[in-house]
């Protein structure tokens, strides 16, 4: 199993912030790798709704299959996907007040099943990943910037 931990600074309430990154269907705005979620996500998700989203990563378009395992507005949203290969992928997003905003945790966890793309990961796909994580929370950042305006 891989796991990216990236933590970042909101300028918003952790209330806003959930609200805005509990909308699977809205991660399209900030997260290049996000092809786009079920129209219905564009609510904030409770615990047990389930969705599917289609990405792009490391090259590959994946089709995921998500539900959501817990949701504690203001502090806690946590889902798992699965692909039709048996790959699979943890998301937990953790909100915490901070002066100014909000300290945002995001802990991705995956692992793929085919042998090809566990090569491509160990290789170079962890670290591309880890690169998109980054640039994914810089542009969430930038969407709050904005939104404080």
């Amino acid at each position: 199993m891989t796991r990216h931990v990236t933590v970042t600074q909101l300028a918003a309430s952790p209330q806003a912030a959930y609200d805005y990154l509990s909308r699977p269907a809205r991660w399209r705005e900030w997260h290049h790798s996000s092809l786009g979620a079920q129209e219905h996500a564009l609510e904030s998700l409770p615990t047990g709704a389930k969705f599917e989203e289609d990405i792009r990563t490391v090259g590959f378009t994946r089709h995921l299959r998500w539900q959501v395992l817990e949701a504690r507005p203001g502090e806690r949203w946590e889902a798992m996907a699965s692909m039709e290969d048996g790959s699979t992928v943890r998301l937990l997003y953790e909100f915490a007040a901070q002066a100014g905003g909000t300290r945002f945790t995001r802990t991705l966890e995956y692992a793929v099943v085919p042998l090809g793309l566990r090569l491509l990961n160990a290789t170079v796909g962890a670290l591309k990943v880890r690169l998109e994580s980054r640039q994914a929370l810089q542009r969430l950042q930038q969407h709050f910037v904005a939104t404080a305006r």
